[in-house]
């Protein structure tokens, strides 16, 4: 596995807002990186569970460090057996919700990952790319073309993922998945609740940012609104309001709309107080004639 400075890289930047400092290489120093590695997968020795394990181990107290491991956990998942290849899946994860800054430098064997035919490999590099993209939306978007080549994948976790990435790159860098505004209205109405889930984060994200690149998009979150399913709801709930918040002359159906927040509170919907008035109150700016 190569370890490359990634191409279209905004590693110099410092990240706003970045409680987990998500620094990049270059801005991590020697002293931290070099505490805590981890074991060389070339020693024979050692199994590779209990590399995958001492990985885990490391990244729990020093994440920084164990990003130098990605590329061997990466290697495990594509070539050892079933135990080896779950254990490194997870791990993988782990530092995506640890450290996902660290997945940077491995940019392209992560984008190779994304783009093969195998699922297993592919989920796990769209995955570790939509973990990316919230911290390097520049550099995940290096995988965008893979993510949008898995928007109706047969494999649901790989399609989630897909739709993931193009949520966080989207909001970033919305007219690169203007052509997406199909998949994700379709996305919205899947069988599966968790695609479904998948596709209302992901509208809130492209609404809040350019709604007039995504009209299906558009028309269809009002629908899920009557989602039957509990998350679902609340999300596509959540995601109206943050719509309605950054562009509220383009929410459709605002009558609607109205009287569909008129009836759920900032605690069901798990937002910060006040959010669902100040959205109702926004929308009645435009409906001067209209009576609750």
């Amino acid at each position: 596995m190569s370890r490359d400075s990634p191409p279209g890289s905004n590693s110099g930047l410092e990240t706003v807002g970045d409680e987990q400092k998500n620094r990049s290489v270059e801005q991590t120093s020697d002293e931290e990186r070099a505490t805590g590695i981890v074991a060389e997968t070339s020693d024979e020795s050692v199994e590779p569970t209990e590399f995958v394990d001492s990985v885990v181990e490391t990244a729990l107290t020093n994440p920084v460090a164990a990003g130098d491991a990605i590329g061997d956990l990466l290697a495990i998942v594509r070539d050892c057996d079933e135990d080896a290849r779950v254990a490194a899946k997870e791990a993988l994860d782990l530092m995506g919700l640890l450290r996902p800054v660290e997945f940077e430098v491995w940019i392209g064997d992560i984008v190779q990952f994304a783009s093969a035919d195998r699922d297993e490999l592919s989920f796990v590099g769209l995955r570790a790319l939509a973990q990316l993209s919230a911290v390097r939306p520049a550099v995940a978007k290096n995988g965008l073309d893979a993510a949008i080549s898995r928007l109706q994948a047969q494999h649901v976790p790989t399609r989630r993922a897909a739709i993931a990435v193009v949520g966080e790159v989207g909001e970033a860098f919305p007219e690169a998945v203007t052509q997406t505004d199909r998949q994700i209205m379709t996305a919205m109405r899947d069988a599966n609740p968790s695609v479904r889930l998948a596709g209302v984060m992901t509208a809130g994200k492209l609404l809040g940012a350019e709604p007039n690149q995504f009209p299906r998009t558009v028309s269809t979150l009002p629908e899920t609104l009557d989602d039957d399913d509990e998350e679902v709801w609340e999300y596509a709930h959540a995601a109206l309001i943050h719509f309605v918040r950054e562009h509220p002359s383009q929410v459709p159906e605002k009558r609607h709309v109205i009287e569909r927040l008129a009836t759920v509170s900032d605690e069901e919907l798990s937002v910060r107080e006040g959010a669902t008035k100040d959205a109702m109150t926004t929308l009645l700016s435009y409906e001067p004639g209209f009576d609750l």
